[in-house]
């Protein structure tokens, strides 16, 4: 009895590896002829059995690959990309896995609890300062995307702290900028855009910082700086006329502001 149970078992297996290679190979044929959605049943079905064959784990490669660049089904690469980050034997590929699933869910999802989720998820697996400072970066974005201004504030004051790249920190600042914006914390504003323009002058004007700069000053009703600033930026922004239309505007509203020289009540 024994020995039958044995060769039934090895029968059984026998045919579950030959349905799975089956199956994995009309799904090579299916991508051959660009039937995407044919191919991820046949994919499906060798990842649900998950047997011990490397095909698993090949297929859900095949799959993440397939869902998210051909059929832009974002919420079902998800599911392929975590299978690889729970199986793959490769730390470099279950990392490169996992950014993939919490900038899915950043970028293309828009899903920004879940992003800080995988980010945070993220953070607990090897990193550079300079991947930790870009993943802190994501954090703060969702963050003030969802109006969590003190949260998204924390992350950015902790991301200053690390060693990232010069572009990190442009952006972070800039960030933090715009929460200070927000917050209606005009003052503060101020000073983090003439930093950036002190330290960034390039990237300011591509920006547009600058202008940013110059509604800080008139939210706060200093008109005399907002002009000041757009005054030495003249020329550095298209079209020129946007610049000119906005000196126009200040200097009418410091002709009428309370106090203005021929200012009637």
């Amino acid at each position: 009895m024994k020995k039958w149970a044995f060769v039934v078992l090895v029968l059984a297996l026998s045919a579950c590896s030959s349905q799975e290679e089956a199956d994995y190979k009309q799904a090579q044929k299916a991508m051959g002829q660009e039937h995407y959605r044919i191919a991820l049943t046949h994919l499906d079905r060798v990842i649900k059995r998950n047997s011990s064959s490397k095909l698993p784990l090949e297929a859900a490669r095949d799959a993440a690959r397939i869902s998210y660049f051909e059929i832009k089904d974002f919420k079902k690469s998800v599911d392929y990309y975590h299978f690889i980050v729970l199986h793959s034997k490769d730390e470099k590929e279950r990392v490169e896995s996992q950014r993939q699933i919490a900038a899915i869910y950043f970028n293309n999802l828009q899903d920004y609890p879940r992003a800080i989720i995988e980010y945070s998820k993220l953070q607990q697996m090897p990193h550079t300062d300079l991947e930790e400072a870009q993943y802190k970066m994501n954090v703060a974005r969702a963050q003030y995307y969802q109006n969590n201004f003190f949260q998204a504030e924390s992350e950015i004051d902790s991301l200053l702290q690390l060693k990232g790249d010069q572009a990190t920190r442009f952006s972070a600042l800039m960030l933090k900028g715009n929460i200070l914006v927000a917050r209606k914390d005009f003052t503060k504003a101020a000073d983090i855009f003439k930093e950036l323009i002190r330290d960034f002058p390039e990237k300011s004007i591509q920006e547009n910082v600058a202008l940013i700069l110059a509604v800080c000053y008139e939210e706060n009703f200093d008109f005399k700086s907002a002009l000041a600033v757009l005054e030495a930026h003249r020329g550095k922004y298209n079209p020129p006329e946007y610049i000119e239309l906005r000196i126009k505007r200040l200097q009418e509203r410091m002709k009428n502001a309370p106090g203005a020289k021929g200012f009637r009540k």
